[in-house]
């Protein structure tokens, strides 16, 4: 019985290990993926976790020009980016607004929302940051 030619080995020895390396390539590309994006997700969370903000006046509604407005404070050195305004309704009726506002570090801003019905519950001031918002009422002027 003959072996197999010390050519024909080696062939089968580079494809082998060809095979292996493409094999571990692979699975270390998708494993350093997986890593930067918990990395990234880990950096966002860690950049909205001491955000704050509130309202620095009462909110008030003006029913003839259907709008709100109140200042907002900014109470970190960070700049908060301002996502969405809901209005809640009764019977669970709810109207979203869209924002993208920047509110300042440290600093007050005027806020003004227009084309608001009347007869709302309450307000929530949502921002990028999931767990960062802010629930008030208005009252009439």
């Amino acid at each position: 019985m003959k072996g197999i030619s010390p050519i024909v080995a080696s062939v089968l020895l580079i494809a082998t290990t060809m095979a292996i390396a493409g094999i571990l390539s692979f699975w270390a590309g998708s494993f350093v993926e997986q890593k930067v994006n918990e990395s990234s997700t880990a950096t966002d969370e860690l950049s909205c976790l001491n955000l704050r903000f509130n309202l620095f006046t009462n909110c008030k509604y003006n029913s003839a020009t259907r709008e709100i407005s109140f200042i907002l404070e900014n109470q970190v050195n960070k700049d908060i980016t301002l996502d969405s305004l809901y209005v809640f309704y009764p019977r669970d009726f709810l109207k979203q607004y869209k924002l993208s506002m920047v509110l300042p570090a440290n600093q007050l801003m005027p806020f003004n929302k227009s084309d608001i019905d009347a007869g709302f519950v309450s307000f929530q001031l949502r921002t990028t940051c999931p767990n960062v918002y802010k629930e008030f009422n208005c009252t009439e002027v």
